[in-house]
């Protein structure tokens, strides 16, 4: 158990002015069976009122706009969770979770490489969902190698895992493709960890009682230093920010994520 306080900033920085911008963010965690959440904030520039939603994930969503011009947009989000992974709920697993989505669409290959890495196929690794997870995740991770700028947003998970190059997008795109081929359900889930940096993406397996999560880019089970944010069939139903304004201006993001672990100061 832990008490994680987190501090999540993204500007945008426009090549000219734009207006009528609307905008989703899925950057404030929800109170969920692993987390609770003690506080959150989120503070929007140019200041705007932003609109609290729960989508059909589940996933809190800040909805907002600014209609008047404006060449930079930032939103600072700050809080407090307490993280306790072994706290478990028993629910089942929606049927979407075992089928094919925009960007977890398997193929052959990844077929392939799901019967040969988990060393059966799907009647087996439904009676053993975790543990084809767990060796799943192992041969990916020694397939793949981490390079950042070799894939885009879009890229599915079979153009990464031709090319054997991604960043965690990709290693989770693919172990949810791979789990899906053997019948096993999985979902993406965005999120951060504890350290400075970006946010990160991870798995979560349906291992026949309820949800548990598992890292595929370090290859470790997914425990009490990493906060969810958002989560969906792929990055395509959870990205953190979301948004269209009227202009034709090119865009510049920078963003400073940190996750600081408080349970001693508790």
């Amino acid at each position: 158990m832990r008490i994680l306080s987190y501090s999540f900033e993204t500007a945008l920085e426009m090549s000219e002015p734009v207006r009528e911008h609307d905008f989703l963010l899925r950057c404030q965690p929800a109170s969920t069976a692993g987390q609770t959440v003690l506080s959150a904030q989120t503070v929007v520039t140019p200041d705007t009122e932003l609109t609290a939603q729960v989508d059909g994930f589940g996933n809190t969503v800040l909805a907002g706009r600014v209609a008047a011009a404006h060449r930079a947009f930032s939103f600072l989000s700050a809080g407090r969770v307490l993280v306790d992974r072994a706290q478990t709920v028993r629910a089942p697993a929606h049927p979407i979770y075992r089928r094919p989505s925009a960007l977890a669409a398997g193929d052959d290959a990844i077929a392939a490489f799901a019967r040969d890495a988990s060393g059966a196929g799907a009647p087996a690794a439904a009676e053993d969902p975790w543990g084809t997870a767990r060796r799943l995740s192992g041969a990916l991770h020694g397939a793949m190698a981490y390079e950042p700028g070799s894939t885009a947003t879009t890229t599915c998970a079979a153009d990464a895992f031709a090319q054997r190059r991604g960043v965690c997008q990709d290693y989770a795109h693919i172990l949810i493709a791979a789990l899906r081929s053997l019948g096993v359900a999985a979902r993406y889930v965005n999120g951060l960890v504890v350290g400075d940096g970006a946010t990160h993406a991870w798995v979560e397996v349906h291992d026949g009682n309820g949800w548990r999560g598992i890292d595929p880019t370090n290859d470790r089970e997914v425990d009490d230093a990493y906060i969810e944010l958002a989560r969906g069939r792929d990055f395509s139903d959870c990205p953190i920010e979301a948004g269209v304004f009227r202009g034709g201006a090119d865009q510049r993001q920078s963003l400073h994520i940190s996750v600081r672990d408080q349970s001693m100061r508790a």
